[in-house]
């Protein structure tokens, strides 16, 4: 018979997390090199005025997002052959 106590919990979301994990991780290096290319391509092209700061959060937030999912993915696919 299995407990329902709170180290019970955490045990069987192993996978979950490992994936959560993963995808915070990833979306946290992917950002920041988001940051600094959007930045570089931003004064390289010679954007101008404000349409650089909005340049560098699409670049950000598009490399956060799929760098995250991807590191996700490899997470799953990691926790499945355990």
């Amino acid at each position: 018979r299995r407990g329902f106590g709170r180290r019970d919990m955490f045990t069987d979301n192993r996978c979950a997390n490992r994936v959560i994990t993963g995808a915070a991780l990833g979306a946290t290096v992917g950002g920041a090199v988001g940051a600094v290319y959007g930045t570089y391509e931003s004064f390289a092209y010679k954007i101008p005025g404000m349409l650089k700061v909005r340049h560098i959060g699409r670049t950000t937030v598009g490399s956060g997002t799929l760098f995250g999912l991807f590191l996700a993915a490899g997470s799953l696919i990691q926790c499945g052959r355990r």
